[in-house]
Formats: C-alpha cells, sequence, structure tokens
C-alpha cells in the first residue's frame, strides 16, 4: 500500500508535537520539511527522518498533504498556496485573521476539493469530549454556562503580544473555547463584548456574554496577564439539574441530579497528546485522506467553522473599539 506522504511547513513545539505522532501510523510517511531557518529544518528533519526543503513550492511537489505549523499571520497566505497547488492541509489555528483572507479560504477550499481540517485540539480531549457526549445523548440540556481562557502572560515568546504577528489575543488561546462555545452549543445568535489594555500593548482582557440561537446563553472572560494560576481553563455547563465542568485537561466533575453525589474522572495519567486531543486529531486527519468514514467525524473543524470563529471575533474587536 502507498503511504500518504506528509509535508510540513514550520517547525515549532506543535509541528514536533504532530510529527511525533504522524510517525507513529503506519499508513503515514513524512516528507518533506521546510522552514525559513534553515537550521531548525535540518534538526527538525533528523529527528524525524524527514527530508529537507528550500521552499514551500518545493514541499508542495514532494507530498499528498502538508501540516502548515506557522506564525498566525503566514496561516492564510500559506493555506491559500497549499489549496492552489492542490494539496491536503491541516492548519493550526486561527483560520485567518480577517474575514476577506476567511472568505478566500472558504471559496479556495471548496474550488480544490481536497480534505481541510483546522487544528483545534480541544474538540478531541477527553474532558470535553465528555461534556459532548452527555448533550448529544440528551441527559445534559445546557440551559447556560461560564467559561474562561486565560494565559499567564504575552512575554514569552516576546511576539505573542504583538497583534501584527498573532492577530490579537482573541487569535491565541482563546480562540480554542470561542470554538467550543459553538462546538458544545450551536450557532451564536448575538455577542456583547467589552475589553480593556491593561498591561500589553493588544486588547489583553475580555468579557463577553453569549446568547446563542437555541436560547443558550453564558458568560466568558479571557485575561492575558493572570499568572499561571491553576486552572488557566475551565467551561462549566449547567442544565436540568445537571452540572459538569473541567480543570483544563485534567479532570471532568459532574453532577446528575437533585440529592445525587457528584462523579469526577482524571485524564492527567493519560500522555499529553492523548489528553490534550492531538493524536486523536491527527489520526482523524488521516483517516479522511484515506477515505474512512470514522464515528469522530462530527469532532472536526472545518473550512465553516473557521470562517465563522473569524467572524465572531471580527465582531468582538469592533465591539471593543481598540484595535487589535
Amino acid at each position: 500500500m502507498n503511504k500518504i506522504k506528509i509535508g510540513i511547513i514550520g517547525t515549532g513545539n506543535i509541528a514536533k508535537t504532530h510529527a511525533g505522532n504522524l510517525k507513529s501510523i503506519p499508513e503515514v510517511s513524512l516528507g518533506p520539511v521546510f522552514d525559513i531557518q534553515t537550521n531548525r529544518s535540518q534538526a527538525f528533519a533528523q529527528d524525524f527522518g524527514m527530508t529537507v526543503r528550500n521552499s514551500i513550492e518545493e514541499v508542495f511537489s514532494d507530498s499528498d498533504a502538508v501540516y502548515i505549523t506557522v506564525p498566525n499571520k503566514l496561516h492564510a497566505e500559506l493555506t491559500l498556496k497549499a489549496l492552489s497547488a492542490g494539496k491536503h492541509v491541516f492548519c493550526e489555528k486561527p483560520f485567518a485573521l480577517n474575514i476577506d483572507d476567511a472568505e478566500k479560504i472558504v471559496k479556495a477550499v471548496n474550488e480544490a476539493g481536497v480534505v481541510y481540517q483546522i487544528g483545534f485540539n480541544r474538540r478531541f480531549a477527553p474532558v470535553y469530549k465528555k461534556m459532548k457526549n452527555f448533550i448529544l445523548s440528551g441527559d445534559l440540556v445546557p440551559a447556560s454556562f461560564n467559561i474562561k481562557m486565560n494565559r499567564g502572560e504575552l512575554q514569552s515568546p516576546p511576539w505573542t503580544s504583538d497583534p501584527e504577528v498573532t492577530g490579537g489575543f482573541l487569535f491565541e488561546s482563546t480562540l480554542h473555547l470561542i470554538d467550543m462555545v459553538r462546538y458544545l452549543f450551536g450557532e451564536v445568535k448575538k455577542v456583547t463584548a467589552v475589553g480593556s489594555k491593561t498591561i500589553y500593548p493588544c486588547v489583553d482582557d475580555f468579557s463577553m456574554i453569549f446568547e446563542m440561537k437555541n436560547g443558550v446563553h453564558g458568560v466568558f472572560s479571557s485575561s492575558a496577564h493572570t499568572t499561571w494560576i491553576y486552572p488557566f481553563e475551565r467551561v462549566e455547563v449547567y442544565g436540568n439539574h445537571f452540572a459538569i465542568y473541567n480543570d483544563e485537561m485534567e479532570t471532568v466533575t459532574y453532577c446528575s441530579g437533585l440529592n445525587q453525589p457528584y462523579n469526577q474522572e482524571t485524564f492527567s495519567t493519560l500522555p499529553i497528546e492523548k489528553r490534550w486531543g492531538f493524536i486523536q486529531e491527527d489520526l482523524l486527519f488521516i483517516s479522511r485522506l484515506l477515505g474512512k468514514q470514522e464515528d469522530d467525524m462530527d469532532l472536526i473543524a472545518t473550512h465553516i467553522d473557521g470562517y465563522k470563529n473569524v467572524e465572531l471575533i471580527e465582531n468582538i474587536y469592533q465591539q471593543v473599539g481598540l484595535g487589535r
């Protein structure tokens, strides 16, 4: 059987995570790699048995599918080039940094007829799958929610506070749970937002109220200067005398009725690649390339999800009125 040859553009930490996962999948062959810093490409290629290429075009010509794992500001440009070359694409979030680029990518994906997937690993993390399964089964009928997604700082690496690189703080870790709002509760009817530039040059504090089309509503706060106090990430869902919440990707706690004991499941002993959903999203991407219809197809973040998330974030920034 011919293996799927995967090329990788960008050699940061997330690229290493994906390369390690892909190397363990029998149907995959790791092929070309490119990074603008040649020494990084060479070290990466040596670690994962890949071949260094001198341009993204060389990566396209020697691969069936590409992983785009570069800084945020380059995602749209490289995605459009990969789609134009007819390549299947796995791109780390964000999808794009403005609605114009988002529209171009949606059009390009539809015209190219290839497999496209965004790296929203939280969808695959066991803590969030547990929430989703309770909702799908009807055991939990959400009425409201409370979400926080914080960062301790925007200092390491230094460019994380530069909206010219990131697109703004909302396109960093906060975006994962903006996606989770839609994934768990459906489409957004209205979002109301305020924010401030407290410490960093970008907007680094947000308070948001979401009203969903199905009547669910909730509060979402995100701060970029909290210290790394645990947990930096939590989703609480309240339903029909049913409540559930997570502490990062470590535990999920729930109580399924009045006068019922609470239950807690812990995933802290799982490898981080599985606990955070990275291996699951890579396996599903490869299954899609092989034409398989897996049970978890509903977990996929598509180009439509990408577009709607960009649309939401642009709306929030416009309401805050402080730029990015």
